[in-house]
């Protein structure tokens, strides 16, 4: 047994060598290392060392985005083989992947498969806090079900985001960046102590882009942003053994993104309403519509944290949290700018506000550490409501007199047309609300032997509603002509468990095994269109979750070397499809059956010489469909799609990164730095054509980013130059159907396009 796992490792090590990125990174800050020192991370509720925990976990500190330039919560992807992003439309359908499994959810009354933990504090919509990271102390991806100790919204993970506590004297910084394609970000920090009891800090950051692709209509540059924010955090002593920590932040937000762009060529006449447009795939720039899709957003809330120390009972923790979110957006439903007279020429835009608030409540008891018995138990409370007025208006033109401008193909225009001006408005939203309670055991049988065990038992009420006017003047694509009001309840109870045992093999050499569930609570498909066949819940989603890992780390903490195997089932997996309806493609959420991912993930580091760091990772997943529920209908014969590749799940992801400091004696030292992160194909949604399926594939690309610093050996300043998608690699994050006349919508991200740039900070 021993030879086998020996030579496991030594497989694990050849695998660490192939371009990849660290699963656990543990080139973690010196507040979270100590140099070459142990990684704290909370994913139990309590601070640990990272190679102690049972269970799969990347770290990405603070210090390390710094080097990079990144503030973004997007750029996780490229530092977390297991993890990653859907981008959309909209923050409010944004989600993050983990193992191959999340949810691509426009329903207002679902939740994320990911949660998003930013302080102890559960955020209700990931994209939320999907903003610029600012003041990050580090962020722990925590990969496969989570919900003994983070409840419902994490059947494929946590994301837990931990910001920089206030300093013991008077400082902080100052920090800009400027870039090649015009993008502009300031932040800053001050840490303000009170008294020896009070201690204070506050943040701020400010950024604008003007983006990536060029709308030729409008005239101007979109997909770019202008944001900023503020935060504050005190931290209060009011007792040797009662602390309190109060923290708030306010962020706006105003986007002209994301316009998708037509990469490929629709079909028949209605290509002529592309003219001008290069159109080359995900190399497509440029994009003709004649309503500019944005998202105005607003977000802030407040949360308390105690800290009571019960003695022998360990430390008593209660965190009480308030958000509010405001979301208005517009969109370019058709994708054009101009009306014709053809079926499926109509112009239709969206728009519409979604204001949001969340309240949760947790309170739990952490043993202290290094005893027989070391226990986490508690309980939480989480109420979120969300409303969304939606309306869409359509131009229909039935007849024109104005020349065509291809064979079929005419253009509309008031006093030249004979025109329709359909609209309809619905309001409609959800309350979630759930009470738990859970516990987490760690037994020491001995020194090197212990055995885990934990429970939730949660209790979910979803309610929602949906008022729809009819539509008016005839109705039209996308609209329909009946009125809705809708009344939804259903509730559900679930009890999930988690077991595992852990073995030291040596000081430095850890192996464990666990086996965990997962549940996602129940929904509903509650959308602007919704008729009364879309009324039933959506069940809740479960998962049995197995994972086996060993941890190594030499005394010295010069090489680590992390591997874990996975393999989780889910039953009534929660999914979007897109379909037809009334004329305009859309997405609808489902029980799609039953699904499963398994596979690989191995991470490395290793410190050859002083001050030369190599990090490396790599993560193999399979997650594919077992089972898939057919459609009500579905015509004789219709495939089950078993084995096709669940969306945004690509078989390969990996990272390899390398940091060298030279130190000068000069006025300077010199820090280089490199990251290459590849991806390998991944298709975009479910798909049950495989013609439209490979269309919708997106293509595997590497992405290799570098940097080069000038950093005073005092630590009192640093000049960082950056190089960003340096090969010029262009991809796209989502392809989807339902463009002008059968064509294709492209996502593109922000790094689409190679970039350079400076990052300037003094400290003070």
């Amino acid at each position: 047994m021993r030879r086998f796992l020996i030579n496991s490792s030594i497989f694990a090590v050849a695998l660490a060598a192939t371009p990849a990125m660290a699963q656990d990174a543990p080139a973690t800050a010196e507040a979270d290392t100590g140099g070459y020192g142990d990684i704290v991370v909370t994913a139990q509720k309590r601070e640990e060392n990272l190679q102690s925990v049972a269970a799969a976990i990347s770290v990405v500190s603070g210090e390390q985005l710094d080097q990079r330039g990144v503030v973004n919560i997007t750029s996780l992807q490229q530092l977390v083989p297991s993890l990653n992003f859907k981008d959309s439309a909209t923050t409010l359908d944004s989600s993050v992947f983990l193992r191959g499994v999340g949810t691509i959810n426009f329903s207002i009354a679902a939740e994320p498969s990911v949660g998003f933990v930013v302080d102890g504090v559960t955020y209700a919509r990931s994209g939320e806090a999907f903003g610029d990271l600012y003041d990050i102390q580090r962020v722990e991806v925590l990969r496969g079900p989570q919900g003994t100790l983070f409840g419902k919204n994490a059947s494929a993970g946590v994301i837990s985001i931990t910001t920089r506590r206030p300093g013991n004297e008077l400082g902080g910084f100052v920090e800009a960046q400027a870039t090649t394609d015009e993008e502009y970000k300031v932040r800053g920090a001050i840490d303000l102590p009170v008294s020896e009891s009070i201690k204070t800090r506050f943040t701020a950051n400010y950024g604008r882009f003007d983006g990536t692709v060029r709308n030729i209509t409008l005239n101007r540059t979109v997909n770019g942003y202008e944001r900023w924010g503020v935060r504050g955090m005190v931290v209060a002593e009011a007792t040797p053994a009662l602390t309190f920590t109060l923290i708030g932040d306010y962020r706006r937000q105003h986007s002209d993104c994301c316009a998708e762009v037509i990469g490929t060529a629709p079909a028949g006449a209605l290509a002529a309403s592309l003219a001008g447009v290069n159109l080359k795939g995900d190399e497509t720039r440029q994009i003709r519509q004649n309503t500019l899709t944005f998202t105005r957003e607003t977000s802030w809330g407040v949360s308390l944290q105690g800290d009571l120390d019960v003695g022998a009972l360990g430390t008593l923790t209660s965190i009480t949290a308030y958000r509010k979110y405001r979301n208005f957006g517009k969109r370019d439903g058709d994708f054009i700018d101009t009306v014709y007279n053809i079926a499926g020429g109509n112009q239709l835009d969206d728009f519409g506000p979604q204001p949001s608030k969340t309240f949760t409540q947790e309170i739990r008891l952490a043993s202290p550490g290094h005893q027989t018995f070391e226990y986490v138990v508690g309980g939480f409370y989480y109420n979120a409501k969300q409303q969304r007025t939606f309306e869409r208006d359509d131009i229909v033109c039935s007849a024109t007199t104005l020349p065509p401008v291809a064979p079929g193909l005419a253009p509309c225009a008031a006093g030249s047309s004979t025109l329709r001006f359909p609209s309809a408005v619905g309001t409609f939203g959800s309350t979630i609300e759930n009470y738990a309670i859970f516990g987490n055991l760690t037994f020491n049988v001995n020194d090197w032997f212990r055995l885990i065990g934990g429970g939730r038992y949660t209790h979910d009420n979803v309610d929602a509603f949906n008022r729809r006017t009819p539509a008016t003047n005839g109705g039209g694509p996308g609209l329909l002509n009946v009125g809705a009001d809708y009344k939804l309840h259903t509730s559900n109870n679930d009890f999930s468990w988690r077991a595992g045992a852990q073995f030291d093999v040596t000081d430095t050499w850890m192996l464990y095994g666990t086996y965990s569930q997962g549940y996602k609570g129940p929904a509903f498909n509650v959308f602007f269109n919704q008729n009364a066949n879309q009324l039933a819940p959506i069940a809740a989603e479960t998962a049995d979750a197995y994972e086996a890992g060993s941890k190594f780390r030499t005394a010295d903490g010069t090489f680590t070397l992390n591997t874990a195997l996975f393999y989780a089932k889910y039953h009534n997996f929660q999914a979007n499809s897109f379909v037809n309806l009334n004329g305009s493609v859309i997405t609808q959420l489902t029980n799609a059956g039953d699904v499963s991912t398994r596979g690989v993930e191995v991470d490395a580091l290793l410190r050859p010489a002083r001050n030369f760091t190599l990090t490396g990772g790599l993560a193999f997943t399979d997650a594919h469909i077992d089972k898939f529920n057919l459609p009500p209908n579905s015509p004789p014969g219709s495939s089950t799609r078993q084995g096709e590749r669940l969306p945004l799940a690509p078989k390969w992801k990996g990272n390899l990164g390398a940091t060298w400091k030279i130190e000068t004696g000069g006025f300077a030292d010199i820090e280089l730095g490199s990251q290459l992160s590849i991806t390998s194909d991944q298709v975009s949604s479910l798909e049950p054509n495989p013609v439209t399926r490979r269309a919708i594939t997106i293509d595997g690309y590497a992405i290799l980013d570098a940097n080069i610093a000038l950093v005073d050996p005092n630590g009192v300043w640093r000049v960082n130059f950056i190089g960003r998608n340096l090969t010029d690699q262009s991809y796209a994050t989502l392809i989807t159907t339902g463009g002008p006349g059968g064509s294709f919508r492209y996502l593109l991200p922000r790094d689409v396009d190679r970039y350079f740039g400076v990052n300037a900070r003094f400290n003070f």
